[in-house]
């Protein structure tokens, strides 16, 4: 026998091969996916952030004007102009005067959030004044001389620079500065400084996404607005967006090193390499189970080719087992699936990861953003509440002359005449109010700051006015944008209820209505939307523009351009969603002073179909390749065992003389040398055996059947006389019964002669046995009785035609009739596990044993002699159905006999009847 190896070796060179696929398409993917997320991320991220540097830009500017105003309001005093001269020697004023500078000082910017401390500093002088909101600060830094002399300082011929950056440390205490240089008005010699030091308010607005914000004055000097601990020194930021402030020269610098995104999509590519580990470890454990049930058909044709010889030639035949699947086909859905599973899972956990990456890390720096315009407008709308509630509320004539009992045009006239000095002394009209009206409790108006008709009797006055009656603790907020001076405005209307010294508590004395300009609103939203390139909404609760069209990209109201995706305008919320085509991101911000909401729209965020398009191109690349790379290993590898099976196939189809050949000598090629090896002993020993036994056998058959036509033809002769006897003394005597017996006897013989199928159902047997026993009972009357034990079931089963009736004939004439009383036979069809057996009882005479003996040695094939029916049966049993099968004979004498007879469960080979 030749021994072989076969198996192992390609069980080894497929999960070889699988193994290099699945490595190939893990790494690919993984890298492919790492790249294409960082790129992407990278530039969602730079989009968002040059946003928001445009937006630190505004709260910059906001922070730094409110700064320069403090600086303009220090110095217009005459303690700074006596501190500061030249002229002024006497220590006296001096001290004086610093005092009560530094008191204006603190008065200055006792309520103010964004200071923390103002300084001015002569050193040559040794003058030293601080004014703070911080406690326990020296601030010693800005009196030395040495500080002041490295400071970088261009030469001062531009009065608008005059500004420069600084940021002051003391312990844990950090803050910005503001130092503005005091020179004389003719030579530009710097004779003292005033710093500004700010609190935490502008840096803590500052704090986004990680990023480090960086003020830059004219002069080069730089300072950090975040307390981000890793943005490290301005050169070293690898990403960076610049902008311009109001200051001429300064810029501020919005950096970032991209870290924690990059921490998150270092996360993500070891999450992809865990789940590519995991489905190699899987890939490994499918191609090894898969290997083996491919090469155990192989196997299975080795071990009977190498157990093939002489002996056992004829036993042992080749089984082939039927592929569901063709070899190459396996192989390539095999490898299609270990490439194609970790393409899939790694490319979706990329999407995954880059769409949390880019809603949750990107999303914030945008919201970031969109908190600065909110709390810039949040402090506007504080302002018009405030700058109503102090018109209406706290000034004590105004309500005074409300609560008259009886109005008439002098207390009228004392009330415009108050009011218009209000507005004066508050320069009312510059903080941007543009009307002011005042009705009295009984809605009649008695003061309007713009006396044109247009105003005082605008259609909505009226129900403007019903509503501020009809709500004690809530303020009328209202937009319009057709004022008499074609400008955009904002109406706040309240009760103006008692309060001053000498009014009844909460007595409602009348009603107020405050226009503002809207230009303010509507310039920040046009602004913000210019630098930002978002479409902004300012919306009231139903959703209706506030202000309309505001620099927006589309003409198009909020509920217009999203009909699917309709924002909460009740609380704040940043979603991301799909609408008419394009990616959104949405933050919502709600106002609680006047139940309005500012909606920011960024359109084409976060566009995952180019990662999902990417992943797809991806997918379909690898899966393309691992197509060819299997189709062409398995070419080669099946292409002999191709050959070997075709040559195995032209064998089975009875051609012998094919042979396999191979064009590679390998194992396949020593696999086939042996089966043509087989092919050459088993065409030898057809010549010399079987070709032979096969001309014997079909000889020996044919003599059967010859003998077996005999046998039939000699069943019926013996009966035929008997009842034709019979029938004729019946005719001679006139016997009615003679025309029921020659038909009974055409029926009997009718289906004896018909030519058909040699297998028919139990009942036509059964039949068959009734007319016979039908016409023998007309010769014996009831001596002779049949029983028939046949179930319904039984019926239909098929059986060989013409095998009972020679039994009961047999049962008549050698067991009954020979009696003289007669008999009783009983025909019983049963079922057994493998067989279907039929019993023919009588009990008639019998037999002696010898006779028996003689009957039974006759159905073994012992001994010949002439012939009888219950031979010719089991005869033509054995011939049709093999030795198994026949019948079985017992008797005794005196008692009766039983013949069994033993059928194949036809029905179990295909024999049914229609």
């Amino acid at each position: 026998m030749i021994k072989f190896n076969f198996k192992k070796s390609l069980e080894k060179k497929i999960i070889i091969f699988g193994i290099v696929f699945s490595v190939m398409s893990i790494a690919l993917t993984t890298l492919t996916c790492y790249m294409v997320t960082n790129r992407f991320i990278l530039f969602q991220f730079e989009r968002v952030n040059e946003i928001a540097t445009d937006a630190a830009v505004e709260k910059a500017n906001t922070y730094l004007g409110e700064i320069a105003n403090i600086v303009s309001l220090s110095m217009k005093n005459e303690y700074f102009d006596r501190i500061t001269s030249s002229n002024e020697s006497d220590p006296y004023v001096l001290i004086k005067a610093q005092k009560d500078y530094e008191e204006f000082l603190n008065n200055l910017i006792l309520s103010n959030d964004k200071v923390d401390s103002v300084l001015v500093v002569d050193y040559n002088r040794n003058i030293f004044i601080k004014a703070s909101n911080s406690v326990g600060k020296s601030y010693d830094k800005y009196g030395s001389s040495e500080f002041y002399n490295q400071l970088k300082k261009p030469l001062l011929q531009n009065s608008e620079s005059q500004f420069f950056l600084d940021r002051y440390r003391e312990g844990i205490y950090e803050r910005l500065a503001i130092i503005s240089p005091i020179s004389e008005p003719y030579t530009n010699e710097i004779k003292a400084y005033m710093v500004v030091v700010l609190s935490t308010k502008l840096i803590e607005e500052m704090q986004f996404a990680g990023n480090g914000i960086f003020i830059t004055d004219h002069a080069g000097n730089t300072a950090e607005v975040s307390n981000n601990q890793q943005a490290g020194e301005l050169a070293e930021q690898k990403f960076s967006f610049k902008n311009y402030l109001n200051y001429e020269g300064w810029t501020i610098t919005n950096t970032f090193t991209f870290d924690k995104l990059q921490k998150s999509i270092n996360k993500n590519l070891t999450s992809n390499i865990q789940i590519g580990l995991l489905c190699l470890v899987l890939s490994i454990i499918v191609l090894a189970i898969t290997s083996k049930k491919i090469v155990k058909p192989i196997k299975n044709m080795e071990v009977q080719i190498s157990s093939l010889n002489h002996s056992y030639i004829e036993n042992k035949p080749i089984v082939l087992s039927k592929r569901r699947i063709s070899f190459k086909l396996t192989l390539l859905i095999l490898y299609s699936t270990v490439v194609t599973v970790p393409v899939v899972l790694i490319t979706g956990s990329a999407y995954v990861s880059a769409k949390h990456t880019v809603e949750s890390k990107v999303g914030s720096v945008f919201e970031y953003s969109a908190q600065i315009l909110y709390q810039q407008m949040e402090f506007v709308y504080n302002n018009y509440r405030r700058m109503t509630i102090e018109t209406s509320s706290f000034n004590e004539k105004v309500q005074k002359l409300l609560d008259v009992s009886k109005p008439s045009n002098n207390v009228d006239k004392e009330i415009r005449d108050e009011m218009n000095n209000i507005i004066l002394s508050r320069n009312l009209f510059d903080k941007g109010i543009s009307n002011i009206t005042i009705y009295d409790a009984d809605k009649r108006l008695v003061y309007s700051s713009t006396y044109g008709r247009p105003f005082m009797m605008r259609p909505d006055a009226k129900t403007d006015l019903d509503y501020v009656k009809d709500h004690f603790s809530t303020l009328l907020w209202r937009s319009y944008t057709d004022s008499p001076f074609n400008k955009k405005g904002i109406r706040i209307g309240m009760q103006i209820r008692g309060v001053a010294d000498g009014i009844e508590a909460g007595k409602l004395l009348g009603f107020i209505l405050v226009d503002f300009n809207g230009e303010d609103i509507e310039k920040m939203l046009n602004v913000f939307s210019k630098i930002s390139y978002l479409d902004l909404y300012l919306v009231d609760r139903s959703g209706k523009d506030i202000f309309s069209d505001n620099g927006r990209s589309q003409k198009k109201s909020l509920l217009e351009v999203l009909q699917n995706n309709k924002p909460s305008l009740e609380q704040n919320e940043r979603v991301s969603f799909r609408e008419g085509g394009n990616n959104y991101l949405m933050i919502s911000k709600y106002f609680a002073e006047n139940g309005w909401s500012l909606v920011f729209l960024l359109k084409d965020f976060n566009e995952n179909e180019y990662i999902l398009f990417y992943s797809i191109v991806v997918l379909l690349g690898l899966i393309i390749l691992s197509f060819g790379f299997s189709y062409g290993f398995s070419s080669i590898l099946s292409l002999n065992i191709s050959t070997l099976m075709k040559t195995v196939r032209n064998v089975k189809r009875g051609n012998l003389q094919t042979r396999f050949k191979s064009t590679t000598e390998d194992e396949i090629f020593e696999l086939g040398n042996s089966f043509n090896e087989m092919l050459e002993r088993i065409s030898l020993l057809i010549e010399e055996k079987y070709i032979s036994e096969v001309k014997v056998k079909d000889a020996e058959l044919k003599a059967k059947e010859y003998e077996l036509n005999l046998l039939q033809s000699q069943i019926n002769p013996h009966f035929l006389y008997n009842t034709l006897k019979t029938a004729q003394y019946m005719a001679f005597a006139k016997d009615p019964r003679t025309e029921k017996m020659i038909k009974l006897l055409i029926a009997l013989f009718k289906t004896s002669i018909t030519r058909g199928e040699k297998v028919v159902k139990v009942s036509e047997e059964i039949d068959h046995v009734k007319t016979y026993i039908d016409i023998q009972q007309m010769r014996f009357g009831d001596k002779i009785k049949v029983i028939y034990d046949v179930s319904n079931d039984m019926l239909e089963i098929p059986v060989l035609k013409l095998t009972l009736q020679p039994i009961v004939e047999n049962a008549i004439y050698h067991g009954l009739e020979v009696t003289e009383h007669g008999g009783t036979i009983v025909i019983e069809v049963q079922k057994m596990t493998d067989k279907l057996k039929i019993s023919i009882c009588d009990n008639g005479a019998g037999m002696t044993e010898d006779k028996l003996k003689e009957i039974k040695e006759r159905l073994e094939g012992k001994t010949k002699g002439e012939s009888i029916g219950i031979i010719n049966v089991h005869e033509r049993i054995k011939l049709y159905f093999g030795d198994e099968y026949g019948i079985e004979v017992e008797s005794t004498l005196g008692k009766g006999t039983t013949v069994i007879i033993y059928f194949p469960k036809l029905e179990q080979q295909g024999y049914f009847f229609k």
